[in-house]
Formats: structure tokens, C-alpha cells, sequence
């Protein structure tokens, strides 16, 4: 069973090629960098970006759990005026998480040094039964070694996935013992105002993740 994309209500898709329309007194707004037009009662905006709009943005959660080292990693403190990308998932995912994080290494590796710089990457694992600290390092490395993973007990990351906004469904059993997670796989990405004003789903192309991310590291929010 796939991993579910979970589209949330408040993601506007808005890209360089789309538009997103919606009915005037609805929940979209055009960001200082987009262009907007009204036409009667349909208000128009244009994203420069190629990622999912996030309306209203969504602040950067309270999160505090563990990182691969066994140190106490406080989410918001530590990405503190960075781009950060948080993303849900689990090393047995079979297909959404790699693809994630595979895409994310290779939008990077468009990037300059000096913009990687101002980017963290952050993966909190869904399954923190099977995910110990040295099976997500070891996980994440085969992406960039640079990738920041988090674990804690399974209370503590279903609270932080809900204070992020990404749903997690229970597990379901396999015919041979194991069993999958439905998560979200919008992956948030948070500007150095430490709201999120994009997501990025699995599909999205690692040329189009590195599109944004140059904006974004050159402090320009949707």
C-alpha cells in the first residue's frame, strides 16, 4: 500500500504555469511577489513559485524531539532564520519518503554552497518503533548527510506531527508481520520568517524544489 497524499484544505496549487482562482471573500491572497488581478467577483493570483502556495501560511511549530545523536533537538530554536524544510515519513516507506528526500538532495545539489548554507532539511520519523536514531542516520545518509533526523516516543511525534498540520493514520498489518503508515507527504517548507508559505509534494521536481529554494533563501516569500 502507497503512502496517501494528502491534500489540505488550505494548500492553494499555484504555480508559475497555474493559477489558482478563487471566489472573492475566500482564503487566497496574493504575497508581494505574486501579480493578482480582479475581474468582477474571480480574484486571480499568479505564484512565481513552482511549489504548492500555503494559504494562510502556517507558523513554524513548537516541536522538541530527539535527534540521531540522542541530543534534544528544539525544532524552532534551532532553525531559527533558516529555510527548513520538515517532512513526515518513515525508512520502510516504500516509495513517497525516498522519493522525498531524493528529490530534495538533488534540488540541492543545484544550489550554490552559500545557499545551501541557509537551508536545513529536517525528517521526522512516523515510526519511531522501528526508526532508532542510528537507523534514520543511516537511512538519511544514502540522501545527504546533511539531513537532520528526529525521533522520540510515539506520543511525542504524533503531537508534533498535529502541531505541524500533517495528518498520521494508523498502521496497517502485512501479510508477513510488518506493517505500513498513511502520512501526509507534503513536505512544509519554512522561510527565514519562520512561516510556511510552500509545500512540496512527492511529485514535485528536484529542478522545480531548487526554483524555489533560490527565492526563498533570497528572502523573497510567496
Amino acid at each position: 500500500m502507497m503512502c496517501r497524499r494528502v491534500k489540505v484544505k488550505r494548500l492553494l496549487f499555484a504555480s508559475a504555469a497555474v493559477t489558482a482562482v478563487t471566489l472573492a471573500g475566500g482564503c487566497a491572497s496574493g504575497g508581494h511577489n505574486g501579480t493578482a488581478q480582479s475581474t468582477g467577483m474571480v480574484h486571480v493570483v499568479v505564484s512565481q513559485y513552482r511549489g504548492d502556495v500555503v494559504t494562510p501560511a502556517r507558523g513554524k511549530p513548537d516541536i522538541v524531539l530527539t535527534d540521531t545523536s540522542g541530543h534534544r533537538y528544539d525544532f524552532r530554536a534551532m532553525t531559527a532564520g533558516k529555510v527548513t524544510l520538515l517532512f513526515f515519513g518513515y525508512t520502510h516507506c516504500p516509495d513517497e519518503c525516498p522519493l522525498t528526500m531524493s528529490a530534495t538532495a538533488a534540488a540541492l545539489s543545484e544550489l550554490t554552497s552559500a545557499q545551501q548554507a541557509k537551508i536545513r532539511v529536517v525528517f521526522v520519523t512516523v515510526d519511531p518503533t522501528r526508526d532508532t536514531g542510528p537507523v534514520i542516520r543511516s537511512w538519511l545518509d544514502r540522501f545527504n548527510t546533511a539531513f537532520i533526523g528526529l525521533t522520540g516516543t510515539l506520543g511525542s511525534v504524533e503531537a508534533a506531527a498535529k502541531a505541524a498540520g500533517i495528518p498520521v493514520g494508523k498502521p496497517t498489518r502485512l501479510s508477513n508481520g510488518s506493517y505500513q503508515l498513511d502520512h501526509g507527504t507534503e513536505m512544509l517548507a519554512f522561510s527565514s520568517d519562520n512561516k510556511a508559505h510552500l509545500a512540496f509534494f512527492p511529485s514535485a521536481s528536484p529542478t522545480n524544489i531548487a526554483h524555489d529554494l533560490r527565492l526563498l533563501t533570497a528572502g523573497r516569500h510567496p
